[in-house]
Formats: structure tokens, C-alpha cells, sequence
């Protein structure tokens, strides 16, 4: 469960034991969670349907009992008074019971808050998870792992290997920031030292790491990303270092993912996500160049290229305390910055001839290009969610278009990308040209320019960027950018 949504959750549960009892009732049955309350003491107020039917229990014969008469909990106490003991949040945490009344064995991941009353503790509130099934998610994971990265007993073939499809050619862009990036990422993919990425969601980290892999000595052997945000943190112990049978209820002999990534490339994507605890433990895994097994005392040596990645700034992310400064500076013995788009739009021209291609073939079209006005609202555009909102866009565009089409145009866009577009530029268009005669002038300088020299050479593209020593993308951009046609 990700930290942040079931703080929500949890937060959510905590608000609403203030409201009259048939409307909170109605609330919590309303919800997927299991939700489960007590006052200060430990008397249950709280318990909702999605309860009743993993218990087996009704709630009548729940509501006003102690937690300890209801459950036996196998190791610890009760998260809900912990939680009012200790008098802060327990979040994701691993806890396993047997209820008294219907003896039914469980085990969840919990997220348990202290409710708070005019500074004062009045009782708790946890969010559950079954755990069984973050279990099963866990156990078909390691076994496809298993599958696509094993080794043929053949001597003569290969290794298998997956995730890894992408290429640096498949990164399209000649801007200053992006081919500094490329040039770093080349030189990194020649040795084995930890890497970081970090840039915008959507700005095409994991594609750079795919480069690298490929790039690199690795490349015909595993290449295995995982996502730290999107799996609980007690699964994801396992699921990175492996298990040892009996090291928990269910647990088997299992390699993680650093093993099963042996003389291959570990990709931790959203590697700030993961925990202090966690990321101490894999600080030691890096340091050490070996893994402990979950339930294990004995370590396991590992040759494995660790790729992390993250969607901050890994200096901002150390000052907010989400990332240890010793495991940045182990991870990061080169760290390679994705630009946003809105800091590469020079390449706008190239990446939207890029899409278009692409779905061409998906959508059997012939979509030669968008239009000006097109090309002028994305053009001003921020682009919050970078090259992958983009794609969305043409395609968006390209899905209304038939075979008889040659051009993208705003009115072909669905209407809440067309309204976006047209807002912000609307908004915004002001605000650019205004207090801004220097860069006006340049344009139109640039612009007249450009014209002149199509025009001299009879609009030879070729040609005229040899001319004017550009790139033939850099010069088509400059022609959609300034709405430039053969007729003028």
C-alpha cells in the first residue's frame, strides 16, 4: 500500500469518527478497506463490513469488546494500542492474528493512527490490507523472474533477457541538456558504478536506463525494474533480498530480485519512496556487494549493476529527510538529469514527427504532420507531464483521424485536450509577448532570415540548413514555429 495514499486513508478513517453514528456506519461499510477503531482503552467502536466478511465475524458481536478478547495476536501487541501508547502513526505495517470468535488466520498489512481530540488521545483508527494477497502478487512475481531471467542449460545460447528493448537511439532530441545527458550515459554504460536518474515523471528516465543497459557489457543479461513506490514495504524486503523457508508464515527459499538479476542491471525505480530502515539495509546490500536473505544468516554474494531512479531532485529529496545522504552517495557515482520538455522544446518538431511515425504504424494512417496553429499551442504549452503527456496528445489526435488524412489539427483533438491547449495559451500568450521586445525582436529577425534563405534556395530544406548550419529537425521546427509556407 503506498505510503502517501494510505496516509489518506488512514487520515480519512481518523475524521470521521466525529460524525453521527448512522452516517459514519454508512461511510465505512461504503469502503473496500477493512476499517477497524477503539477508544483510548481499547474498546472497539469501529467496524466496518469488509471486516465482517474476512473475520467471519459479525459486528455485533465485535463493537464494545477489547481488541485482546477479539484477536490473538501472534507477535507484539495490538497496532491499535501501540499506536495509542506510543502516540504517533504506524504505517504499512506487517501484523498476523487469529480472531477468537470464528478462528480465521490473518494476516494484513496495517496503517494505524492515534485520533486526536483537543490535543489529547481519545483512540485509534487502523486501515488493512490482506496481506494473502500481496503474497500470491509476490510469489507469480518471483516465479515469472524466475522464468524470463534463468540461464539455458545450453552452453551455446544465450541468456534470456527482458525489459531491456530500448536503445540511446530510441531517445529523440538534439538539445544542449539532453545530449550533455547522453554523453554522460555513454561513457557510464561502459562500467558497472551505481547510476542515478532523476527528472519529471514523464521525461523518459527508464528509457535512458534501458540505454545504458544495452549499451553496456550487460546487455544479454537480466534487466529487471521495479517500481519501490508500488509495493508495500514488507513485501518489498523480500521481493528485493529474498526469503528463506519459515522466516515468516508462508515464506519459501526465494532469491530476490538482486540475485535474480545476477551479472545483469537492477533497476529501483522511485528508489526515494523506499523507507530509512529499508534503504539502510540497502546501503549494507551495496557496500558489501552481498545480500541477506530475509530469515537468513548467511550472506550471498552478488554481481549485479544497480540502476536507481527518482522523480526529485535527490539533493532536495536529502534535505526533506526521504533519502539518506550515505546511500545517495553510494547509488549515485554518477548522477544523469532527464530534462523536462519545457526546458527542450527546441525538439518539440522532432519528437511529434517521432509520434506521428509511431502511430502511423499502430493506426495504419499517413499523417505527415500537425498544422501551425497546432503546433503553436503545443508549442506554448507547459507540458507538466512532459514527452509521455505529449504522446498522449498526438495520439489522442491521430485515434479521430482516417486513412484519407494527411494533417493533425487542434479541432481534431478530444475536447478536454483541446480546451487545455486553448486555455493555457490563451492565458499565457499574453504574459510571453509582454515586456519581452528583446526576444520578439530576435524572432523576428530569425523568422525573416529563414524566410529569405527558403525562399533563395526554392525551399531545398536540405539545402538552406546546410546554409544556415542547422540541423534539417532544428530547421523544420523553426518553419512550424513561425508558421512559415512555401506561398508566402
Amino acid at each position: 500500500m503506498n505510503n502517501k495514499n494510505t496516509a489518506r486513508a488512514v487520515d480519512r478513517a481518523g475524521k470521521i469518527s466525529s460524525l453521527p453514528g448512522v452516517k459514519l456506519e454508512k461511510m465505512i461499510d461504503s469502503i473496500d478497506e477493512a476499517i477497524i477503531g477503539c477508544d483510548k482503552d481499547g474498546y472497539i467502536n469501529i467496524y466496518n463490513s469488509a471486516n465482517e466478511r474476512r473475520e467471519k465475524m459479525s459486528r455485533k458481536n465485535v463493537i464494545n469488546k477489547h481488541v485482546n478478547d477479539v484477536y490473538d495476536f501472534h507477535s507484539g501487541k495490538s497496532l491499535l494500542m501501540r499506536a495509542i501508547t506510543e502516540k504517533k502513526p504506524i504505517l504499512d505495517q506487517y501484523q498476523e492474528y487469529t480472531t477468537e470468535d470464528s478462528g480465521i488466520y490473518v494476516e494484513i498489512i496495517c496503517s494505524t493512527v492515534p485520533i486526536m481530540e483537543n490535543d489529547e488521545i481519545i483512540g485509534a483508527v487502523s486501515v488493512m490490507k490482506d496481506y494473502s494477497k500481496f503474497k500470491k502478487l509476490s510469489k507469480i512475481i518471483m516465479d515469472l523472474q524466475n522464468n524470463l531471467y534463468s540461464t539455458s542449460t545450453d552452453k551455446a545460447s544465450k541468456p534470456k533477457t527482458a525489459g531491456a528493448k530500448h536503445t540511446f537511439s530510441d531517445i529523440v532530441g538534439e538539445n544542449p541538456l539532453l545530449r550533455d545527458t547522453l554523453i554522460w550515459a555513454k561513457k557510464t554504460a561502459e562500467n558497472n558504478l551505481p547510476v542515478l536518474i532523476y527528472g519529471e515523471t514523464g521525461t523518459g528516465k527508464e528509457l535512458l536506463a534501458q540505454g545504458i543497459h544495452n549499451a553496456g557489457a550487460r546487455r544479454d543479461k537480466p534487466f529487471i525494474a521495479i517500481n519501490c513506490a508500488a509495493i508495500p514495504e514488507n513485501l518489498l524486503e523480500g521481493l528485493l533480498f529474498g526469503t528463506v523457508k519459515g522466516a515468516f508464515t508462508g515464506a519459501l527459499d526465494r532469491p530476490g530480485l538482486f540475485e535474480q538479476a545476477a551479472e545483469g542491471t537492477l533497476v529501483l525505480d522511485e528508489v526515494n519512496s523506499l523507507s530509512l530502515p529499508l534503504q539502510s539495509k540497502l546501503l549494507r546490500v551495496i557496500q558489501e556487494e552481498a545480500v541477506l536473505r530475509v530469515g537468513e544468516i548467511r550472506e550471498r554474494k552478488i554481481n549485479t549493476r544497480l540502476i536507481s531512479i527518482s522523480n526529485t531532485d535527490p539533493v532536495d529529496a536529502i534535505r526533506k529527510g526521504q533519502l539518506r545522504e550515505d546511500l545517495y552517495y553510494r547509488i549515485a557515482y554518477i548522477s544523469l538529469c532527464m530534462p523536462p520538455l519545457s526546458k527542450r522544446l527546441d525538439d518539440l518538431s522532432a519528437l511529434v514527427d517521432y509520434m506521428i511515425r509511431k502511430y502511423n504504424e499502430k493506426l495504419n494512417l499517413k499523417i505527415e504532420n500537425v498544422s501551425a496553429e497546432l503546433f503553436a499551442s503545443l508549442e506554448n504549452y507547459p507540458w507538466p507531464g512532459n514527452i509521455r503527456e505529449l504522446e498522449h496528445v498526438i495520439a489522442a489526435g491521430m485515434s479521430a483521424l482516417s486513412e484519407n488524412d494527411l494533417q493533425i489539427r487542434l479541432k481534431n483533438l478530444p475536447p478536454n485536450i483541446r480546451h487545455k491547449l486553448s486555455s493555457v495559451n490563451n492565458a499565457g500568450g499574453k504574459n510571453r509577448s509582454a515586456g519581452k521586445t528583446l526576444e520578439n525582436t530576435l524572432h523576428s529577425v530569425e523568422r525573416r532570415l529563414i524566410k529569405s534563405v527558403l525562399k533563395k534556395n526554392n525551399w531545398n530544406i536540405s539545402k538552406t540548413a546546410r546554409e544556415l548550419d542547422l540541423k534539417r529537425q532544428s530547421l523544420q521546427y523553426r518553419i512550424r514555429k513561425y508558421s512559415l509556407k512555401s506561398t508566402d
